[in-house]
């Protein structure tokens, strides 16, 4: 990470300012609802409508600006971020501040797949992984911290406070942007290793329909898919299957993070050294993980031993996914990598359904992690599909021998 350049970690500011927003409201659900004189299901569309938002945006955006560098892109999604979190913290209804909402979600997905690809620019072919792994620690980070800052803030200052902290985070961020991005990286094909930044619109919508980056993006839907299975229902399992206090599930939700920057350093690193086996392996361990919790829950010793490796394994799947889909769509990479935050999206939306689904049909609170290991079990399945297409020479790589 020492060799890293200053402009990746401009990025990594950005990730954590953009990942936030998916989580920090869930910090105040309770205090908007209060304040709207709303259902907390109608708090809680928020977040469904943010999803929808970034499932929609990603490719959206990014096709949009198919004609501008990509460092242009990282600072209109950063600004559309801004202006959409400072409509929700003045929006004077709950339509304004779901309008907001919505805004501020169609850039998140555009900037995490551009900047996955910007920061692979950044580094040697030999740190990619890695490359994309830090900028996605941001989102990590973001992942543990977003709904802890959200409280703090909220019950300190008012909800409204909670959406300024935002709209701070996303000023903060393109500061930084704008300080430290190099102007002429992913705007000129000025070597054959940034000559993907020249890609016409044609050329990456063709990209999307190459098998190996249609099996890359199915990949990342159930690979990634079992990951919040589990996390949204972990609070009521440590504490009606594990019998944990509420004061032990904080300290439950930190260990889980620390598995996830383990995970994601993990990842990048593995994605570097053999990305087929990073993959196959990643999303087995995931599967495996998620099927071990379901009997580790019920004692608190075991419990945090699994909790732990399911953090592991959800963030190491991240990097060797979204470096598998950028590899596949070779010299067009930005869709892709867009459409690849979007599958991590519908991904997550549909393990959180099934989880809920599984618990509401009686099958108990802690089948949502035999569930979410059966659809990480069906990434792993398309992994292995696209190993067998690696060896019959089907899918394209983007890395050239020479």
């Amino acid at each position: 990470m020492r060799n890293f350049p200053m402009a990746l970690w401009a990025l990594v500011i950005a990730a954590f300012a953009l990942g936030a927003d998916e989580f920090v409201v869930a910090g105040v659900v309770e205090e908007i609802a209060a304040a709207l004189h709303i259902s907390l299901g109608a708090v809680g569309r928020f977040e469904s409508a943010y999803a929808l938002g970034v499932a929609i945006g990603a490719p959206l955006f990014t096709a949009i600006g198919s004609r501008v560098s990509r460092r242009f892109m990282l600072l209109s999604t950063t600004g559309v971020f801004l202006a959409g979190n400072i409509i929700s913290l003045f929006g004077p209804n709950y339509g304004w501040i779901l309008t907001g909402r919505i805004v501020a979600a169609l850039a998140h997905g555009a900037f995490f797949g551009i900047a996955a690809v910007f920061a692979a620019q950044l580094v040697s072919e030999r740190l990619r992984g890695r490359a994309i792994a830090t900028v996605f620690a941001g989102s990590t980070a973001a992942t543990i911290l977003g709904a802890p800052i959200g409280a703090a803030v909220g019950r300190a200052l008012g909800w409204r406070a909670t959406f300024g902290t935002l709209v701070l985070f996303g000023g903060l961020a393109i500061v930084g942007l704008l300080l430290l991005l190099p102007r002429d990286l992913g705007h000129k094909a000025t070597s054959r290793a940034d000559h993907e930044a020249t890609a016409s619109l044609r050329d990456q919508l063709r990209a999307l329909r190459r098998p190996g980056v249609l099996i890359g993006l199915l990949t990342t839907f159930l690979g990634y898919g079992g990951v919040f299975t589990g996390y949204v229902y972990l609070a009521p399992q440590l504490r009606e299957a594990t019998g944990l206090g509420s004061g032990w599930v904080t300290p439950m939700f930190l260990l889980f993070g620390i598995g996830l920057f383990l995970g994601n350093h993990l990842g990048g690193k593995f994605a570097d050294r053999n990305l087929p086996q990073a993959l196959m392996g990643s999303i087995g361990g995931l599967a495996v993980a998620l099927f071990a919790l379901t009997a580790l829950i019920h004692h608190p010793i075991t419990a945090a031993i699994g909790i732990l490796a399911y953090g592991v394994g959800a963030f190491s799947v991240v990097a060797p996914l979204q470096l598998r889909v950028m590899q596949q769509a070779a010299d067009a990479p930005d869709i892709a990598s867009a459409a690849n935050i979007s599958a991590f999206t519908l991904g997550s939306a549909l393990g959180i359904w099934l989880g809920g689904a599984a618990i509401d049909s009686g099958l108990g609170v802690t089948s949502v992690d035999w569930v979410g290991g059966l659809i990480a079990a069906g990434g792993f399945g398309l992994a292995l599909v696209s190993r067998r297409l690696d060896r019959t020479g089907t899918a394209v790589h983007l890395a050239h021998h020479h």
